[in-house]
């Protein structure tokens, strides 16, 4: 180990000591070489310069034929190469490596030291207790059995407590305040007039974005942090507001790398884009990687896909990439079975979102499809239930005598994750420079956007026969 840092020391100093002379000229051993570029169908300025790694305007600059972004087939293109010495190579390459073992690293907070031993938070959440028919066990029962807001603060609740089981037993104090906010501004405005609310170590809370709006507000200029814990959706970040989810924007944006990534392995993909009108920014972006992609827009169909229309778009000597853009569960559930039906030994399908949101939760999607498809999206958490989760379970089964879902599991570990990072640093906000913290399901690696703070841990996920694993960009 102490012969390889020594040999990096002495690749380095020489390289660092000529970057550091002004009188250097740095383009001195720059060296431009060509090859030459036939033109193939279908291909675009965009899947040329993905091929060679070479921006498009470099390509425009040494190929004054080109008008605007416009290539046709057969067109000879000179595609530069810029070269420089071997050792900067090298150097670049040992440097590249180092770099990303330090941003990939992951952080075992369990392990570390804690240096604060009391904590105090709040939980801010929309029970809605005086909806409840609390008079009436039957009305009451038949109120909780629906997904609702009070459902989903409950829900969420049940992790929190857990969580805080779990940091007892690492020696951490908390006191916990849990308020109901009737998902009402009044009751917002109330609770932001408590004396003490400025002495919490974080909040979590409220759900929904118009409320973490209007206590965000209310509490500016306070060094209290607001976590948003269930939202993908636009917040106002605010100081010391931290978004949790990742933004859609965020999740959209990894799923355009990875469509990126599929162009470079294969630039010539049969590609089927199916949409509506809330997805046309997406349908855009798509049509710029893939410019003979087949469109459907499902508005004008009513919802409906002909399926002798995507069979007799569909080939079989080319992988299908068949984008589903769109968040009806009509269109959903009959689109994934219809493209499932048609999967043959002879053609492949594979689907793909560029975002996925919670209706596809819903059971009257095939899990068994979506795994025959390979179905592909971006999404905050890894959606596995397995042997993994078996301590955690027979915690929630003895507790609160039910298994956990997605909620409870997500409150469990984003109120974990904030109180061993308040524990760890002392303040919230000085943890934000540690390395990524990962979880059963969730991650969290928090960046400054805006004014605040936002987790831009963001996975790729693929559905394999009844299985889902995540696909490493890396």
């Amino acid at each position: 180990m102490r012969s390889k840092r020594f040999l990096l020391l002495f690749i380095l100093i020489p390289i660092f000591g000529l970057s550091q002379n002004p009188d250097v000229e740095i383009e001195s051993d720059i060296n431009i070489k060509f090859i030459e570029h036939n033109v193939k169908r279908k291909q675009t300025l965009f899947t040329i310069s993905n091929l060679y790694n070479v921006p498009i305007d470099l390509i425009k600059k040494y190929n004054p034929q080109i008008k605007g972004d416009k290539i046709s087939k057969r067109m000879v293109l000179k595609i530069p190469f810029i070269t420089r010495s071997d050792t900067e190579k090298v150097i670049k390459e040992t440097l590249a490596k180092q770099v990303s073992k330090s941003k990939n690293k992951k952080l075992n907070l369990f392990d570390s030291v804690p240096n604060k031993k009391n904590i105090s938070l709040a939980f801010i959440a929309p029970f809605n207790l005086d909806k409840i028919d609390v008079d009436s066990i039957e009305n009451a029962k038949k109120y909780l059995e629906k997904l609702n807001l009070s459902t989903l603060s409950l829900d969420f609740y049940s992790g929190t407590l857990s969580a805080l089981e779990t940091a007892k037993k690492l020696g951490i104090k908390i006191k916990l305040d849990t308020y109901d906010n009737k998902n009402s501004f009044e009751e917002i405005d109330r609770i932001s007039n408590i004396k003490k609310i400025k002495n919490y170590d974080f909040i979590i809370g409220p759900f929904i974005p118009r409320n973490i709006n209007k206590l965000s507000s209310n509490l500016q200029g306070l060094d209290v942090p607001i976590i948003s814990p269930l939202t993908s959706n636009e917040i106002e970040l605010n100081e010391n507001v931290f978004q949790s989810i990742p933004s859609k924007r965020l999740q959209k944006e990894l799923m355009f790398s990875y469509v990126d990534s599929l162009i470079v392995k294969d630039p010539d993909p049969c590609v089927m884009i199916i949409y509506d009108s809330s997805s046309e920014k997406q349908k855009v972006k798509l049509l710029e990687r893939f410019p003979y992609a087949e469109l459907i827009d499902t508005d004008l169909s009513e919802g409906l896909v002909d399926p002798e229309i995507t069979d007799s778009l569909l080939v079989t000597k080319k992988n299908n990439l068949v984008f589903l853009e769109s968040q009806n569960l009509n269109v959903i559930t009959s689109v994934s079975s219809m493209l499932n039906s048609q999967i043959s030994n002879e053609r492949n399908i594979k689907m793909l979102t560029s975002y996925r949101s919670e209706i596809y939760e819903n059971e009257n999607i095939s899990l068994q499809h979506l795994g025959n498809l390979k179905f592909t999206y971006p999404t905050y958490f890894l959606p596995k239930f397995g042997e993994e989760l078996s301590e955690l379970n027979n915690e929630f089964l003895a507790n609160f005598g039910k298994l956990p879902n997605k909620t409870a599991i997500r409150a469990y570990e984003i109120t974990l994750d904030l109180i061993l990072r308040t524990s760890y640093r002392r303040k919230l906000i000085k943890s934000i420079d540690l390395p990524e913290t990962k979880y059963y399901q969730n991650r969290f690696k928090y960046q400054t956007f805006e004014n605040g703070f936002i987790n831009n841990s963001v996975l790729l996920i693929q559905h394999d026969d009844l299985d889902v694993f995540e696909i490493d960009l890396k």
